[in-house]
């Protein structure tokens, strides 16, 4: 569980997320790039659902990975230091895809 300082947020919960970067990142700085993990059912652009099929153990996370809300996370700022679920590795590769689509590349003609 990570803390994502949302502006429209009326508390200071934490949320789920997936570690995005690799071992490089942590190694070099101590720190993850994350993504955070939602419940809530609304589907738009920056959505990527999660699915039993893309996960190590089935069943254990329901919703959507946003992706526009990616945070730098030190290891002490993780609230739960264990995972709840791992993302496969093709399933992982496919969000950080989808990541660049919708919220880091410019479409340039």
């Amino acid at each position: 569980m990570v803390f994502f300082d949302l502006p429209y947020s009326k508390s200071n919960a934490s949320h789920p997320a997936i570690i995005i970067s690799n071992d490089d990142v942590h190694n070099s700085d101590d720190t993850f790039i994350c993504v955070m993990i939602t419940s809530v059912d609304r589907t738009d652009l920056f959505s990527f659902e999660i699915d039993d099929s893309m996960l190590e153990k089935k069943g254990k996370i329901v919703g959507q990975a946003r992706c526009h809300l990616l945070a730098f996370v030190q290891r002490k700022q993780i609230v739960e230091n264990y995972p709840i679920n791992t993302l496969k590795p093709e399933a992982v590769n496919r969000l950080v895809e989808r990541i660049n689509e919708v919220s880091i590349s410019e479409d340039i003609d």
